[in-house]
């Protein structure tokens, strides 16, 4: 019986991690994306630095691919795609739009190890007949770059599905358990890949962390405990946390309030700077979408109030503009707007930008 052929889309320290994993156990062809860095990595693989999985040098998966288009030509089809990428859809390219090429119609899992929620009702719309996997990754990964990936953390990915109305929940079952079959190391000590009998749970807790840490100290441009020193977890991470607890709670799922002071205390005296602010001082996209705006949607939806959470979205979208055009990725012709009444702006910029 062949070996069922996985593709991983992100090459960052969790993508990267996620395909020596899968190429420690031998159960499946493994075919990496790598773009910026495709021909050092061709020629010479990763160094690996990992505390579960040892250290490697010249690290190299099954295949090599510099884009998703040239994975399906030379080693698909794929029985799974795993895509560990940023999830913005507000950037150049939607998540749905980066796996098309390689999606085989009612044949390809396609598991979202990313964060934030709402992200499996775009993908579903567009692949209405394959399954969709949640993917929640534990694991402190990051790609050094020049081929160097540092792991610090035991690699634990929890794996469940998203309820599609097309697929039966025992066909889905089935992929969460085949895929937790080719992910788990024999060796233990190796990592863990878990069943997650409640999606949404999972991520609307991990939701709690994200959307007050992470936010706030990407607008102020400050570590965790620097803003903790002038009260922040008072005066704006726990009002945001109670916000995301009471928009899950509208939406079906209940949350432990005192997970609220387990997030806010996790990192004590570490002065950690969150991977949201990590992006902005990168000058690259973050993912606001799905960590604030779509909760922000679901507060509206159901009549919950949510004063927080608006004003740290409204703050972090123009931040999220301001690298958009840094970047090219949006152009501001002054004259434009001339004679043009400033709250009619966002609706003739859209008007303009879509011409």
């Amino acid at each position: 019986m062949s070996k069922p052929n996985v593709l991983v889309i992100g090459a960052g320290g969790v993508g990267v991690i996620a395909a020596l994993a899968l190429q420690l156990n031998g159960n499946s062809n493994v075919t990496l994306v790598v773009r910026s860095e495709h021909e050092l990595i061709k020629n010479q693989g990763y160094s690996i630095e990992s505390k579960c999985y040892g250290e490697y040098e010249n690290f190299k998966p099954d295949n090599i691919a510099k884009s998703v288009d040239e994975a399906m030509d030379n080693y698909g089809p794929f029985d799974f795609i795993a895509l560990t990428t940023k999830n913005i859809p507000d950037g150049s390219m939607t998540c749905e739009d980066i796996v098309r090429p390689a999606v085989t119609d009612g044949k390809t899992t396609i598991i979202l190890i990313q964060n934030g929620i709402g992200i499996d009702e775009p993908m579903i719309e567009s692949f209405p007949n394959n399954v969709i996997l949640s993917g929640v990754s534990l694991i402190g990964s990051t790609n050094l770059g020049n081929g160097r990936v540092y792991n610090s953390h035991f690699d634990t990915l929890t794996i469940g599905y998203f309820n599609n109305p097309n697929i039966s929940n025992s066909v889905s079952m089935s992929k969460v358990n085949e895929f937790i079959s080719l992910y788990q190391n024999k060796d233990l000590s190796k990592n863990l890949a878990k069943l997650d009998e409640n999606v949404k749970h999972t991520r609307w807790q991990k939701l709690i962390y994200n959307s007050a840490l992470n936010t706030v100290t990407t607008i102020v441009d400050l570590d965790v405990n620097r803003c903790q020193i002038n009260n922040s977890n008072k005066s704006l991470f726990e009002p945001a946390m109670s916000e995301i607890i009471k928009i899950a709670k509208s939406e079906g799922v209940t949350l432990d309030e005192s997970v609220k002071s387990k997030f806010m205390h996790i990192g004590d005296g570490l002065f950690y700077t969150p991977s949201m602010l990590i992006d902005r001082r990168k000058k690259q996209l973050f993912e606001l979408e799905v960590i604030l705006g779509n909760p922000i949607k679901y507060a509206d939806r159901n009549g919950v109030d949510a004063p927080t959470l608006k004003i740290l979205y409204s703050l972090l979208t123009m931040i999220q503009f301001k690298i958009k055009e840094e970047i090219g990725l949006v152009k501001i012709n002054e004259s434009d707007f001339k004679n043009i009444d400033s709250n009619d702006y966002p609706s003739h910029f859209a008007k303009i930008s879509h011409k």
